[in-house]
């Protein structure tokens, strides 16, 4: 997600002590193994992720968020009955714009939410967003770069023996313009390489090569599509897909219309014809302001959602996919940070994707999502 998260929040209450996860909730453990179209957790039963995006660690000025960062974890684990909490990071804060340098407040302050998810018995998704980096950085960082490899090596120390932690390698490559022909799009998302005068030095197969083979981690791996992730349409014509071990791809806004074919062509295809497993990895129906006005609309948000909604999660039920979505924030999936636990309804009635964002907060599918998750991620 490239929107801005919240500017600090003030009176936000401190994340209460850590408690445990709501014995109604279901909860897994790993490590997590790829077989056939599924994921299965340490004891052989299927995984399917239930999760909420926490971005606060992706920004530059990241110490303001962390205690806004825990207070979700907790509210997550507590309340929302998930099971995955996927962390957005940032390379930059870690190494420096041009990736020489090192941070250990910037590690120890993930080591902390980590915790804080696990002591709550959460999968963890380590995400690795470049879009908040410098403004220089930003422009040859859309697709995985050397720091990419430098961070997810200094990830792997902590974390490559980490069962319950996710490495969500590269969030959203951004190797893409419109109008690119399929053969470009995929090959560039692949590879890398040059395009009208652009050189991406590292696709996704190198980042994931690297990761997995050179690194020798055995976690599971999220990988998303190009542009937004919105599509993995076209992927297996173009040879585009990875060939190492343990891989989940993750899609996040679909692209085409809101209906059974469209999510099918975007992602259903993949488990349904026996290519590989898909998980929804970040999603929302909602952007609050300023980013709900952009020509044309994001993907991320959806114009006809009191409809599409409902019948997106019922996709999602019928083929048995997880749901992880963007975030515990007003308007998202939250009408206040003063209580996490309430969430945003669509009202039919008033409902507009792109505009009325100060007028008609709180319009985000949280409601749903929450009752989502419990229907599913319930134990009794």
């Amino acid at each position: 997600m490239g929107a801005l998260v919240a500017l600090a929040v003030t009176g936000v209450a401190a994340a209460p002590p850590a408690a445990a996860k709501d014995a109604a909730c279901g909860t897994a453990t790993g490590p997590f193994t790829v077989r056939g179209t599924q994921v299965f957790d340490q004891n052989g039963q299927p995984f399917v992720s239930y999760g909420i995006t926490v971005p606060g660690l992706q920004v530059e000025n990241w110490q303001q968020y962390q205690a806004l960062d825990l207070a979700k974890i907790a509210a997550i684990a507590q309340s929302w009955c998930a099971n995955t909490v996927r962390l957005q990071l940032n390379q930059d804060d870690l190494l420096g714009p041009d990736g020489t340098e090192f941070n250990q407040d910037y590690l120890n302050a993930i080591k902390t939410e980590v915790s804080a998810a696990e002591q709550d018995h959460m999968v963890v998704v380590l995400n690795d967003n470049t879009e908040f980096a410098s403004l220089v950085a930003r422009a040859v960082q859309k697709g995985p770069t050397a720091a990419t490899e430098t961070f997810w090596k200094d990830l792997a120390d902590v974390y490559g023996h980490d069962d319950q932690v996710i490495f969500d390698l590269f969030n959203e490559p951004r190797t893409y313009a419109p109008g690119m022909s399929q053969a470009d799009k995929w090959r560039l998302w692949l590879h890398g390489g040059w395009y009208a005068g652009v050189f991406y030095p590292y696709g996704m197969a190198e980042l994931a090569g690297y990761v997995r083979n050179t690194l020798q981690v055995q976690n599971l791996f999220w990988i998303e599509g190009p542009d937004n992730s919105d599509s993995f349409a076209g992927m297996v014509a173009q040879g585009a897909l990875l060939k190492v071990s343990n891989v989940v791809y993750a899609l996040h806004h679909p692209a085409g219309a809101h209906d059974l074919s469209s999510w099918y062509a975007d992602f259903g295809y993949l488990p349904a014809t026996g290519v590989a497993p898909v998980v929804v990895g970040e999603w929302t129906n909602y952007e609050p302001a300023p980013t709900a006005k952009p020509t044309p609309l994001r993907t991320s948000c959806w114009p006809d959602a009191p409809v599409t909604v409902p019948a997106f999660l019922q996709y999602l039920t019928a083929h048995g996919f997880g749901l992880n979505v963007y975030q515990l924030e007003p308007g998202y999936m939250i009408r206040s940070y003063a209580d996490m636990t309430i969430p945003t309804a669509i009202n039919p009635a008033t409902w507009s994707c792109a505009s009325n964002a100060e007028v008609q907060p709180g319009q985000g599918a949280g409601f749903l999502v929450m009752a989502f998750f419990r229907q599913h991620n319930a134990l009794s």
